[in-house]
């Protein structure tokens, strides 16, 4: 009989497969009423865990809610009585809280020369307030639960040019520099904070507001020929979310198909 060798590492292993399951996790989602959001439900519920769906929009927050089998929240992330409203709700009826997703944010698309004040402040409002209150007044929960995940979704406008979006890549900046400095601050509790970038993604509202020729024309300088869709993204967050990355803190981890990295200086040598 062969003798079977011994390995020179007999380190226990963990089940991997295993590492990205979530059950008996409380999880919230804000922004959860459609696209990476309503998607990012659909992750972390078939991971095993109980989805709070959250949005301002009753009707379609109920809706991702019920699929998932979850509990709809509706309030604005942007107010702080919202947010400890939140806070309370999930509490009273979960009894814990073991991470949280926040999608929200979108650019307003206009040169800088013709944004107004007000046009600024919605901007960092839409883009930051909401993460800085979602850290502040939920990430406790989650350490007081035993720690876990916060993963906030930024952009890729926060590292490269995109025209038109200068205050939203202000914003998209900073999110990522909160991100490090959160998980700083908040590692002790062994609550992680983390974020994905993203390029152009063909969410509801991307295709709303672009045409069909346009998307294909921007896939065209993606390396692999092709935009984001919601799944991919929300894959990417359901890695953050789990253990499979539980020693991962204060990145940003970009999921753009290789976008980011061109640079189009070189397409004139063609």
């Amino acid at each position: 009989m062969a003798t079977i060798p011994k390995p020179e590492d007999d380190s226990p292993v963990p089940d991997y497969g295993a590492m990205w399951r979530l059950d008996g996790k409380v999880f919230i989602v804000m922004g959860a009423a459609q696209g990476i959001g309503r998607q990012t439900a659909h992750a972390l519920s078939q991971a095993g865990a109980k989805v709070v769906c959250v949005g301002r929009r009753a009707d379609a927050t109920e809706a991702v809610a019920a699929e998932v089998g979850g509990i709809a929240l509706v309030g604005d992330a942007t107010l702080r009585a919202d947010v400890e409203r939140m806070a309370r709700e999930v509490t009273d009826r979960c009894g814990q809280l073991n991470g949280l997703v926040d999608i929200l944010g979108m650019p307003k698309v206009k040169p800088l020369a013709e944004f107004t004040d007000a046009d600024w402040d919605w901007q960092f409002d839409v883009g930051l307030r909401h993460a800085f209150l979602a850290t502040q007044l939920l990430a406790p929960l989650i350490g007081k639960a035993g720690g876990g995940p916060l993963v906030f979704v930024g952009s890729t406008s926060g590292t490269v040019i995109s025209a038109n979006r200068a205050p939203y890549a202000a914003v998209k900046a900073a999110l990522a520099q909160f991100v490090k400095a959160a998980a700083f601050e908040y590692g002790r509790m062994n609550v992680r904070v983390n974020a994905v970038a993203p390029g152009l993604v063909s969410t509801p509202r991307v295709r709303e507001n672009v045409s069909a020729e346009k998307l294909a024309s921007a896939a065209a300088l993606y390396p692999l020929g092709k935009i984001g869709t919601p799944p991919q993204i929300a894959s990417v967050i359901l890695f953050l979310a789990s253990e499979l990355s539980a020693h991962v803190n204060g990145q940003t981890l970009l999921a753009e198909g290789g976008m980011a990295g061109r640079a189009a200086i070189y397409d004139l040598s063609r």
